[in-house]
């Protein structure tokens, strides 16, 4: 073993909190949970599951529905993953509808309001999750009630697109907006996909 990798042991043993996985966190509202497993909205818009079944719990009332949670892990962000430690902050009844937008949303419940729709939804409920090719980002599409319409939503917190539903030529059917450098969503292999300049950029997880 050389100097350098004797070096880079002896400082791993002496300052072994820096050799440590990184500690994370995430911050969202609880949609479901069960004895040892938690599912949460982010505040990106993500969808994020924990097993809980060995972490410490910082809970007043117990885990409910609507709850504002902190979950820290180590580590990249798998789905299941253990939580190390979980903090719920539970929602206040008197502070309910507080915070709605000028569409009546109540955005600390995960509402948001959508377009084609013409409602407040929670796109993880209405919407179709779909995972970033290349990065870690996340879209959802979500369909008007006569599917002529789809509308895009982004984690990453770029504006909404809203496309509209056209005949190809092959048959089937494709959103896009017509004469322009736009967004494409197509239905392929049975997987939802979205697309821009003939790349794949989105694509449904099964």
């Amino acid at each position: 073993m050389n100097k350098l990798n004797l070096f880079a042991v002896s400082l791993c043993a002496g300052f072994a909190f820096g050799c440590s996985p990184k500690v994370s966190t995430a911050k969202g509202i609880i949609c479901d949970a069960t004895m040892n497993t938690l599912t949460i909205v982010s505040e990106e818009g993500d969808t994020l599951s924990f097993s809980t079944l060995d972490a410490k719990r910082v809970v007043a009332d117990g885990i409910l529905l609507d709850d504002t949670v902190t979950v820290y892990y180590e580590g990249k962000y798998n789905t299941g993953m253990s939580a190390q430690k979980i903090v719920v902050v539970p929602g206040k009844k008197e502070m309910v509808g507080g915070d709605r937008d000028k569409h009546g949303c109540i955005g600390s419940a995960g509402y948001q309001w959508c377009e084609v729709q013409q409602d407040c939804i929670r796109i993880f409920e209405k919407g179709i999750r779909l995972k970033a090719i290349d990065g870690d980002q996340s879209a959802f599409i979500v369909f008007s009630p006569d599917s002529s319409k789809v509308e895009l939503f982004f984690s990453s917190g770029d504006k909404n697109e809203i496309l509209d539903r056209r005949t190809l030529p092959a048959g089937g059917y494709a959103w896009n907006v017509e004469d322009d450098d736009t967004k494409n969503v197509r239905l392929v292999d049975g997987k939802w996909t979205i697309s821009q300049r003939g790349k794949t950029i989105f694509l449904q997880e099964k």
